[in-house]
């Protein structure tokens, strides 16, 4: 099964991200092993990228009074983490001192590697011995990851700070109660538009298939992306599997298509470019374009929009489990989550770290929408064998036919 590719950009527009959808054909999930287990030597992951500078240590207690969240709970006695840890991250996806500070309060040496798309990490991790203990897959890409046994269950009495979680995000869709995974940073799918250019108002995902903007318009070039705007303008389900509902959706894609200038998985550059002027656009890519191109703006369209997340995961036959459940807690940290948002620009799922957010990004419906429209975002699904019902009308509509 073809699978496509989502590029996000973090922080800087030079880093390119790419983002696979579902992945079929997987098993269920392994069980966690021995989370005592001493730091054996591991498969020797690829050159670490140095670590930031070190920083003062990290504290967490919220402050007195704040009513946003209720603090986490002292944790219970733990097992002292292994010595040395191994984390596989997105590119510019963590704040400056974030690793430092976790070294400098537990004492583990921490091997920090990142790549720029989903197809990497899971070519590196997709042998189970890949010598990393913690990675970040995107939500959708959880179950399938489970279903190859790349993913060990958490013990969640080692990740008390998982308390700083907000509510809708204690159960998520694609991991009942986050057994296997941990919410990291999240963010939606609209529309940007140059506001220098386009002067009417724009609010409906119709201002994609508006002529007025032909040869100016741009769509992702992601299979579940496109459909999700066809389908959420039908008032369908974005992960509906009706084949009459599908072909009606493609029908829609086929009118837009010679309206469009390109799909592209690169919105920053082409947002930057001043090419132009309404997209098919991710929240976090806009953030990064808006300081250098204040004149474009992005909106949710009133229909509703599509919400995605990257997660947390403990890999299979992780050698350091246990300083792996102290690395996700700690990123599960108020201040740490609030550090984290703060630099790279994504709104994260931890409650009690928006006391600590700027405030212009907790203003930003960019990136921080009204809780009146966070009840319109729906999220993509991994549909297994069902996926092919999608990609084969992709095909048929890249092809032209």
């Amino acid at each position: 099964m073809s699978e496509p590719l989502r590029n996000r950009h973090a922080r800087h527009a030079m880093t390119r991200r790419t983002v696979l959808r579902g992945m079929a054909g997987f098993g269920t999930a392994a069980a966690l092993g021995g989370l005592a287990a001493a730091c054996g030597a591991s498969a020797s992951p690829a050159p670490a990228t140095p670590a930031p500078p070190s920083g003062a240590p990290s504290t967490v207690p919220a402050t007195p009074g704040a009513s946003l969240a209720t603090p986490s709970p002292v944790p219970t006695p733990v097992p002292s983490p292994e010595g040395e840890l191994f984390v596989y991250n997105w590119a510019d996806y963590i704040g400056e001192d974030t690793i430092a500070k976790f070294q400098d309060k537990t004492g583990v040496k921490v091997t920090y590697d990142f790549f720029d798309n989903i197809d990497t990490m899971l070519a590196k991790v997709g042998n189970g011995n890949s010598g990393y203990d913690v990675t970040f897959p995107t939500n959708i890409n959880v179950g399938p990851m489970l279903a190859r046994k790349l993913i060990e269950p958490l013990d969640h009495s080692l990740l008390p700070n998982l308390a700083n979680l907000g509510p809708e995000w204690t159960n998520p869709a694609y991991d009942e109660g986050n057994a296997h995974s941990v919410p990291y940073m999240w963010w939606t799918t609209g529309i940007a538009y140059d506001s220098a250019k386009v002067k009417t108002g724009l609010s409906s995902w119709k201002a994609l298939w508006d002529p007025q903007w032909s040869g100016k318009m741009a769509m992702l070039d992601d299979y579940r992306e496109c459909f999700s705007a066809a389908l959420i303008q039908l008032g369908f389900d974005i992960n509906t599997t009706d084949d009459a509902q599908l072909d009606q959706a493609l029908a829609l894609l086929q009118q837009q298509k010679p309206l469009l200038r390109t799909y592209t998985t690169d919105d920053i550059s082409v947002l930057s470019s001043g090419d132009v002027w309404v997209m098919h656009a991710w929240s976090g890519d806009v953030y990064q374009v808006t300081p250098d191109r204040p004149s474009v703006k992005y909106f949710l369209p009133t229909e509703g929009a599509v919400r995605g997340s990257d997660t947390m995961v403990m890999l299979a036959g992780a050698k350091h489990p246990v300083a792996a459940h102290a690395f996700i807690n700690f990123m599960l940290d108020a201040q740490v989550a609030a550090a984290n948002t703060n630099l790279i620009g994504y709104m994260g799922p931890n409650e009690a770290a928006k006391q600590y957010i700027d405030p212009a990004i907790l203003a930003d419906p960019t990136v921080n929408p009204s809780p009146e429209m966070l009840a319109k975002l729906h999220e993509i699904q991994d549909l297994g064998a069902d996926e092919a019902k999608y990609t084969s009308r992709w095909t048929k509509l890249r092809a032209g036919a």
